[in-house]
């Protein structure tokens, strides 16, 4: 194969030859998960040799060098790139794109590792089928209620240094894999192991910890497939890093002064007089007896705790359909308010035409009375041992799918709002992506499987409009970033205009902000996209970057001519020198508010 390109002559790159390029991706796709070598080797090589730039860009796009996507089997997957880097002179490939393949060769290396970690997960899971969702789906939840804090400096093989967020991304991987080997319905949540705080501890800690390391395997692959980073191995350590070190630095920062706007709200609220915690009411509850009797010991079908909560309009009224925020909830509002650009007041908007950000409030409100009323009954038993097994058998929520309907529609009064609620909220078993502080409302099938505390301690505003891509919804018709970005341009003295529609040489120019001062014209293409949390988002704000620098680029190639600024500074009844330079700037939200 070699020897053939070499003797070949390269057809010069044309729309077409990118078209037939492009076909061949989802080939050595199938010849990959075939595991047929010589014809996936054979071509990956023509497909570089013809357009090595824009094969290897249709090969990450649509992640066929992932070794997940072959059951982690990175032996074959490593060759295709060994392959390609001993030709490397025979390609037309740019440096970035020969990175990324000595990336996928570094990855690949640790494939094995990570099919033993699916192996051991599909191992416990067929094991333990009766028990294991419902298991992890109770351990995750309780880690939510007592606020779980990790320690960064333990062993990557210690459950002690991962986050509660990151168990439930495990928990969402040992769904996904389950509902890949058995049907997922209300059977797969009826029994759960009542020795998983004593003598099973070590078994779903193991459990956990190997999910957990799996997905930051995925997320490697996603890393460099995404974005700008790469993979470097040093005998059995393989390193994931930024390729440009500016934009490590600019991610780190950017979490940084996350956390720290974060820090600043927070201090403000402890330094007011802040409402009341719903464990407060809950224990306040207890202490004069309201509350105690809404819960009640059961001994069948399984001993468990029961919450017997009057289905009475007046009190869902009082209670969970105010707007009067409880503290919980304006630590929930103030985080939001670090995502979310403009001011606090805005903060409660529309997220559908029936759906507002106080109306998920509202919801998580619910779910944390029910969590912490559970929590604290069970805080109340002595015998150790007989608290796990009842946190076990009493804490996840099974409830019909009409019964659900009927309780949102207490709290709202209206059953269109509370159906569309409860959609917005549900997550369905064969779903692509599952993760349960996206979509905490698991239907198996004539009912909902729901961690009350996953509820009430998640983002949930932004995970409802980013899990149901409701973003632009949600900014409305008037973007605040452009506007903020336009008034305090204005305050500095510039001239300045915004959501300017223009024609100039022949061209419909969109300028979402556009100024001018001191000799100098500047072209603002804003954004306003969440902070990142995750590679998946993190890869979405990449491509909000890419897509307004090619915006940008197209904008300053035409009025990098005099003529055509002369035509723009006209049309924005500007009086000033046309002979200026140009600059372009791509603003987004999290940094314009930080």
């Amino acid at each position: 194969m070699v020897a053939l390109l070499r003797n070949q002559v390269r057809q010069p790159t044309s729309k077409s030859l990118a078209s037939d390029v492009k076909a061949h991706v989802q080939l050595l796709a199938k010849y990959l998960n075939d595991n047929r070598a010589g014809e996936a080797i054979a071509t990956a090589l023509a497909m570089m040799f013809l357009d090595a730039d824009h094969a290897i860009a249709c090969m990450r796009r649509e992640g066929v060098l992932r070794a997940s996507r072959y059951e982690f089997r990175g032996s074959l997957i490593g060759r295709v790139a060994k392959a390609a880097l001993s030709v490397r002179e025979l390609l037309t490939a740019s440096p970035d794109r020969i990175v990324y393949l000595e990336s996928v060769v570094a990855l690949s290396r640790l494939a094995g590792n990570a099919r033993a970690l699916q192996k051991e997960i599909e191992t416990t899971i067929r094991s333990r089928h009766a028990v294991v969702l419902k298991t992890v789906f109770v351990m995750v939840n309780t880690l939510f209620y007592h606020g779980w804090l990790n320690d960064h400096e333990a062993s990557s093989l210690s459950g002690h240094r991962y986050s509660s967020e990151e168990y439930a991304e495990a928990a969402s991987l040992v769904l996904r894999t389950y509902a890949s080997m058995f049907p997922v319905d209300g059977v797969s949540f009826t029994h759960v192991d009542t020795d998983a705080f004593t003598k099973n501890a070590l078994v779903y800690e193991r459990l956990l910890v190997a999910a957990i390391r799996l997905t930051k395997f995925r997320e490697a692959e996603f890393f460099i497939d995404g974005l700008p980073y790469r993979a470097d191995s040093a005998g059995e350590t393989v390193t994931i890093s930024s390729i440009d070190p500016d934009l490590e630095r600019s991610v780190r920062l950017g979490y940084i002064q996350s956390q720290n706007q974060g820090m600043i709200r927070y201090t403000h609220l402890q330094q007011t007089k802040p409402a009341i915690s719903m464990r407060s009411v809950i224990d306040r509850g207890f202490e004069r007896g309201s509350f105690g009797e809404m819960l009640e010991l059961v001994e069948q079908p399984i001993r468990r705790l029961v919450l017997r909560l009057p289905a009475v309009p007046e009190i869902f009224e009082e209670f969970f359909a105010r707007d009067d925020l409880f503290l919980d909830e304006l630590q929930m509002l103030l985080a939001l308010d670090v995502d979310n650009f403009g001011t606090f007041e805005e903060l409660i908007f529309s997220i559908t035409d029936h759906v507002t950000s106080m109306d998920v409030f509202k919801v998580q409100r619910y779910f944390n009375f029910l969590s912490c009323a559970y929590q604290r009954r069970l805080s109340d038993l002595k015998d150790e041992s007989e608290r796990g097994e009842l946190t076990l058998t009493s804490t996840l929520l099974v409830i019909r799918h009409d019964d659900l309907i009927k309780q949102m529609e207490l709290i709202f009064g209206d059953v269109d709002k509370a159906v569309e609620i409860v959609s917005l909220l549900t997550m369905e078993p064969g779903e692509p992506h599952l993760d349960l502080q996206y979509r905490p409302f698991l239907d198996t099938g004539g009912y909902y499987v729901i961690a009350p505390h996953v509820v009430a301690a998640s983002n949930l505003v932004r995970n409802t409009i980013v899990a149901n891509r409701l973003r632009s919804a949600a900014i409305g018709p008037k973007d605040r970033v452009v506007q903020a970005v336009t008034e305090a341009l204005g305050c500095a003295g510039f001239l300045v205009h915004s959501d300017f529609e223009v024609k100039v040489a022949g061209q419909e120019l969109e300028l979402d902000v556009v100024a001018w001062r001191d000799r100098s014209l500047f072209l603002f293409e804003c954004k306003n996209a969440y902070h990142p949390v995750s590679v998946h988002e993190m890869r979405n704000s990449w491509d909000h970057i890419r897509s307004a620098r090619k915006q940008l680029d197209k904008r300053h190639k035409i009025l990098a001519n005099t003529n055509n600024r002369e035509v723009l500074f006209q049309k924005l009844g500007w009086d000033v020198d046309a002979s200026c330079e140009v600059h372009t700037c791509p603003p987004s939200a999290p940094m314009a508010q930080i």
